[in-house]
């Protein structure tokens, strides 16, 4: 794994993995929460967001071992984006305009930050 790691290229990718499942975190507590409290549904979905926080905090360790801080909290502006993501296509929520204003600014922000990486 290390060996692996040692590519950056790598390393954003298991950024993005980690950020992709942090995301899933919010849609399955909102799943679990359409059911009873503390039902069996609530806690499957409960669980299954604990288990994904779990495995999330593990890569992040592994990724704030190799980017510096600010490289890889700045990245962490993709989860607001998957969110949004999740709460179309899984919860059929509307939009807004000023929800698509505010990714636009999540997104031209993460950019600019990035702009000296490439």
């Amino acid at each position: 794994m290390n060996h692996f790691l040692d590519n950056k290229r790598n390393v954003f990718i298991l950024a993005f993995i980690a950020i992709f499942l942090e995301s899933l975190t919010s849609a399955c507590l909102k799943i679990g929460g359409r059911y009873g409290f503390l039902s069996t549904g609530y806690f499957v979905w409960f669980i299954i967001a604990v288990v994904l926080l779990g495995v999330y905090a593990v890569i992040w360790q592994l990724i704030l071992e190799r980017l510096p801080l600010t490289t890889a909290y700045l990245r962490r502006g993709i989860s607001y984006i998957l969110i949004f993501v999740w709460a179309i296509l899984i919860f059929g929520e509307t939009i807004t305009l000023q929800q698509i204003i505010g990714i636009v600014v999540i997104t031209i922000g993460m950019v600019v930050s990035m702009s000296d990486e490439f």
